[in-house]
Parts: structure tokens; sequence; C-alpha cells
């Protein structure tokens, strides 16, 4: 079941890139495919930045036995982080792509980190985990590439995995408060279109927290780093 949904999510991903190079002139495709790399850098450098990351895993905190999910394109780093910091806590990263190197890698971790689980899962629709699977939820820069119905769904799926009284952690872009904090953003919204990025242009981004259910949504921390603004937000499932 997981590694079919985690082909589909593949797939579907290949289709949008062929229909964005379809669309696209010759040059404006270059243009893409080299802005899309530039934001894989930059993505890379922000998950190894630790002013945003101590405010979010400080206010995660698991107790012992306590069962935590990490989604999104940076989760297994972030759930890495997590087994390591809290090793009396389980912790489950998923990840949206399978290929030889990669179960490699997830079996590496499993060996390495006996607390810390990779699972393959889906980009967008149902996880492969049962409702209330989970104390703690943690999303980190996840949502900002995602049209309005895509966030929505996010949330959803993340209150279904969560146990009642369960908690969510997000850390996302968020609307700009200083010259620059926008630049991110901006190449956001070329790479993934106005209706992903806006949202997070203007802070708006956190309502879909309580449009999928969840309670007491808000935000704990607000970071400036290079060309954004990270914000920490925490809610509850009811």
């Amino acid at each position: 079941m997981v590694n079919a949904m985690g082909a589909n999510s593949n797939t579907h991903s290949k289709e949008s890139l062929a229909e964005r190079k379809t669309s696209l002139g010759r040059f404006e495709w270059i243009r893409f495919q080299f802005l899309k790399l530039l934001y894989d850098v930059i993505f890379w450098f922000l998950m190894r930045d630790g002013s945003w990351q101590e405010p979010l895993f400080t206010s995660i905190a698991p107790k012992a036995q306590c069962h935590v999910l990490s989604f999104g394109r940076g989760a297994i780093s972030v759930a890495r982080t997590l087994a390591l910091r809290f090793p009396e806590a389980k912790v489950i990263g998923t990840d949206s792509y399978s290929n030889p190197i990669k179960k490699v890698f997830r079996s590496l971790l499993r060996r390495d980190i006996p607390n810390l689980m990779v699972v393959e899962a889906p980009r967008c629709g149902p996880l492969p985990f049962d409702a209330g699977s989970f104390d703690k939820v943690v999303l980190v820069l996840a949502l900002h590439n995602r049209i309005p119905e895509e966030k929505l769904a996010v949330a959803k799926e993340m209150l279904r995995v969560l146990r009642h009284g369960g908690m969510l952690h997000v850390a996302a872009y968020d609307k700009p408060s200083l010259p620059g904090e926008n630049a991110i953003l901006r190449l956001v919204r070329y790479l993934a279109g106005p209706t992903a990025a806006d949202p997070h242009l203007n802070g708006s981004w956190i309502e879909y927290l309580s449009d999928g259910g969840f309670a007491g949504v808000r935000r704990q921390s607000s970071c400036s780093v290079g060309g954004a603004r990270i914000s920490v937000v925490r809610a509850r499932k009811p």
C-alpha cells in the first residue's frame, strides 16, 4: 500500500513538470529549471539554519514513548534530529521518493538510530497510518508550494493521524516584516504559482490550520532568515 501510494505521488509530480514544460517556451523552461535548482540549494541551507529550528524543537519536547510524525520535504532531516535529541520518543519521517539508494539510506538510519523509522508516503493524499496514531506531528516548510486546496487537505490529514489532544507543530514561510524577507517567497511564487505562495506573503496561510479543524492555532516564534521569515506555529487537535 505504501509503495503504491509513493509511486502515484512520483508519477503526479512528473506529469506536472511535463505539463509545465509544454506550456513554456524553451528559454522560459530553462529559466524555470535554473530557478528551481536555485531554490533547492537555498532550501538545503535553510534546513541547516538553527536560528528557526531551535524554537521549533524546543516547542515539541516529546515525552517518553511519544509517537512523533515528521511530514514534508525536509521530513527525514527533521525526524533524524528529533530522534537523536529525544531518544525515548518514537519518530517516523516520511519520504515520497522510492529508489534503491533511498532504501539503503533508510536501512542505515534505522540501524544507527533505533527510535527512527522512515516510511514511504505520498506528497498529497491519505497517509499510510491509522487515525490517532501520533501524539505530535511536525510540518517543516511543507505548505508554501501547495495550492489552497492542498494546504487544507494536508491540515485535515494531519488532524486525522493525530490523537485527540495531540499537537501540531509547523514551521513555515510567513508574512515578511523586514525588507528583503520576501525574496524566497517571490521565487516560490514563480515556481509554484501565486495561489500557493500568496497566503504566505500575506500571512493568511495559518487560517488553513483552523479551517482543517485545529484549535488554539497560534504563532510561537518568528525568525528572519536569509531572504525569508519563518514562523513556528502550534495547534491542537480538539
